[in-house]
């Protein structure tokens, strides 16, 4: 073996390779967005980081690696934070304070989850890891199943809501903060099903009904006396506070801006719809929870899930819904409304991995995922401030700020010069530099660990005693190179649609009340189509697509079936070249998909974001191959002491938080020299407070577009 000083994960090159890679999968996150698109980055980088690692028992749970990491990178996609960076550009001192703070704060927690998942597979052992896949598939299969019936449900509560995805998605009777609360229910709802699957011989299984049902006669009970005390509507509008200010007045016709009743508030709509059956649905969750906290095991791994997802729950019940009443006057506990608050779920998501963790012997991934928080809160919330500094140079709005007129000779002179620098993709800047502080973020979380950690022996044990579920790494393998892909892929077919020949993509069709409607056009099968009499053999876009990319999954599942019973030669023996060989595949199918994607409408200032990634992704092609090495010494001293570096670890953290905020908006200040609060561009950027705060002059109407 190779003798060397320094370990691998900490040299230059280590950092610049998962640094770009995770560039290259946020400015490709950024064209196909949320949690699939967080998941291709995150994935992507820490498949980099474990090739470069040095670390041979590492490489040989790559698979792992890129499963699990893609997982946890997706999860902080949910948060909203549009509205964050605007209010950090807005001018108005105490929204931009507290704009760069939450920006923080949302970095930190994506890349706080997302090394928590990548430091679970550096730390946790063989046994764990293979077994908490059966959880997880029930997990898989709750979500499933919300997907099947969230919308009819919805239309059932409600007829005629017309409600979709987008900009009417607050017409649901299900739709609560914007929030993804549903997917945390259903993954309590998928992992208690598996507790109850694996507890198939307890007696225990079948006291469920009964708890349910004294809970919900319970909460039934308790609802029809407060009705009777006359509590029952003294108690709801305790509880219950409006999402906006009725009293806001529109500056420009002096009028109240919108009325009360149009306003949404801080429970799901269907509580108002159906207040009758409140109190025995609360109960009845009750009585359910009560039985688990009694009887369940949610053993392999499933008190993690169990963990998360409550933590998600509680902390969403906390903040936003109930902590909200407090502060009414202020727009409630709420980070950017009337954006989501999915921030308040994932900050439980965050705390209940956490305690997880710490409670099961993985203490060093409780403090990765901290480490990793700290670089990404700076990161993101640094990306913007420099962002923000690169933008100042011939900035309109800095001229006009300096007491130059707009228009004239004077102005148009100092401004002209910069035009082109103003009209550059500078959003795309800040995407891809702060995927790049997200990938020290994972480098620097594995380049500590694989000091620290010792050496797994998966590969030393005799094959009698290694740990079975080879199916786990198959399905890690196709989840990550054709689900994943998949998913990201797909969203390409409506722009093409909306892009291409819109009679080729597209046909009318009328509706039995007479109206017209644009729906998805029907393509033949190829020469069987044609033939006269048949007209069934057609798909739509999205379904070619789909059933073509299914056709390829289903090969690719027959060759890793195939290999398995007896090896195939195209499958390298060497776990350093597989880790080559998938990092290159994920990688050439999301740059040729992404620039799949910005072809139809192509512009030149497309080129800061495709082709800079079609020139990171050579550079990172180049490196994977030529860095990664095999047979290298890795030096281990275990820490002993996890507990006092957690703790000056959070003081770090706040300490971060609050210097690093401090500086960025005095010298954002400083440099753009803002007006006062009246002459600031209040339809333009979002303010968090102030007389004009968004909360207050732009809040979510039932009767208007969702925000």
């Amino acid at each position: 073996m190779q003798s060397i000083k320094q370990n691998p994960g900490w040299r230059l090159s280590t950092f610049l390779i998962v640094g770009i890679s995770l560039a290259i999968g946020w400015g490709i996150r950024g064209n196909f967005g949320h949690e699939y698109g967080a998941a291709f980055a995150g994935c992507l980088a820490i498949i980099a980081g474990v090739i470069l690692s040095g670390r041979e028992d590492w490489r040989d749970r790559i698979t792992y690696f890129a499963f699990f990491g893609a997982l946890a990178w997706g999860f902080g996609a949910t948060q909203s934070y549009m509205q964050v960076l605007s209010y950090s550009e807005s001018g108005h001192a105490i929204s931009q304070w507290y704009g760069y703070m939450a920006t923080f704060y949302i970095g930190f927690l994506w890349a706080g989850i997302g090394g928590a998942g990548t430091a679970f597979v550096a730390v946790a052992d063989k046994k764990l890891i293979v077994n908490i896949f059966k959880p997880l598939l029930f997990l898989f299969g709750a979500w499933f199943l919300l997907d099947l019936i969230e919308d009819p449900l919805g239309n059932l509560l409600q007829e005629n809501a017309n409600f979709d995805g987008t900009w009417s998605r607050h017409k649901s009777p299900l739709y609560w903060f914007d929030a993804d609360y549903l997917p945390a229910f259903f993954a309590l709802l998928g992992v208690c099903i598996y507790d109850l699957y694996q507890r198939k011989g307890d007696k225990n299984r079948f006291y469920l009904p009964g708890f349910a049902t004294v809970g919900a006669v319970a909460g039934l009970g308790i609802q029809l006396l407060l009705k009777v005390a006359g509590l029952e509507q003294k108690l709801a509008s305790a509880l219950t506070y409006l999402q906006g200010d009725p009293s806001y007045i529109n500056p420009e016709t002096g009028l109240p801006a919108y009325e009360a009743s149009n306003l949404l508030n801080n429970w799901p709509q269907w509580f108002g719809d159906f207040p009758q059956h409140v109190g025995w649905f609360i109960g009845l969750l009750i009585g359910i929870i009560v039985y688990f906290k009694l009887y369940g095991k949610f053993r392999n791994g499933a008190s993690l899930f169990v963990y998360m997802g409550a933590g998600w729950l509680i902390s969403f019940l906390i903040f936003p819904v109930l902590g909200s009443i407090f502060f009414a006057d202020y727009g409630g506990l709420r980070m950017t409304p009337p954006r989501s608050d999915d921030w308040a779920g994932i900050t439980g998501v965050f705390a209940g991995t956490s305690l997880w963790m710490w409670r099961n012997k993985l203490k060093p991934v409780a403090v990765a995922s901290l480490i990793s928080a700290i670089i990404g809160g700076l990161g993101f919330a640094g990306m913007q401030w420099f962002k923000m500094f690169m933008k100042s140079f011939g900035d309109p709005s800095i001229l006009a700020n300096k007491g130059y007129i707009p228009g004239t000779e004077e102005f148009i002179a100092k401004a002209a010069p910069w035009a082109d620098w103003q009209a550059q993709n500078w959003h795309s800047f800040l995407e891809q530099s702060y995927g790049f502080a997200n990938g020290i973020a994972v480098a620097v979380v594995l380049a500590y660990l694989a000091s620290r950690i010792k050496i797994h022996k998966d590969l030393d044990e005799p094959a009698s005693e290694r740990v079975k579920g080879r199916w786990t790494r198959g399905f890690s393998a196709i989840s990550v190179l054709l689900v994943l892909t998949y998913h990201n892929a797909f969203k390409n077919v409506n722009v093409w649609g909306d892009f291409l020949k819109q009679s080729v993509w597209h046909r009318t069709i009328t509706n039995t009340d007479g109206t017209s409607e644009t729906v998805e056009a029907l393509w033949d099968l190829p020469i069987l189509g044609r033939i006269p009499g048949i007209d069934f053999l057609h798909l739509t876009p999205s379904w070619w697509f789909t059933v073509t990319w299914g056709l390829l999954a289903i090969a690719c599942i027959i060759i890793v079936m195939r290999h398995y019973r007896s090896p195939l030669a195209i499958f390298p023996k060497s776990s350093l070249a597989k880790g080559q060989i998938m990092y290159l595949i994920l990688l050439w199918i999301m740059i040729v998909a992404n620039n799949e994607r910005a072809l139809v409408g192509w512009d030149p200032s497309r080129l800061l974001t495709e082709w800079t990634i079609i020139v990171n992704g050579i550079i990172c092609t180049l490196f994977i191959i030529l860095l990664a090495k095999d047979n290298e010494k890795i030096t281990i001293q275990e820490e002993n002491n996890y507990k006092s570096v957690y703790k000056r670890l959070w003081i770090k953290a706040f300490g971060a938080l609050i210097i690093s905020s401090l500086f960025f908006l005095g010298t954002n200040r400083l440099i753009y020299k803002f007006p006062e609060y009246e002459k600031l561009n209040h339809k333009w950027h979002h303010t968090r407070f102030g007389p004009k705060a968004s909360w207050k002059a732009k809040p979510n109407l039932k009767n208007a577009d969702h925000k």
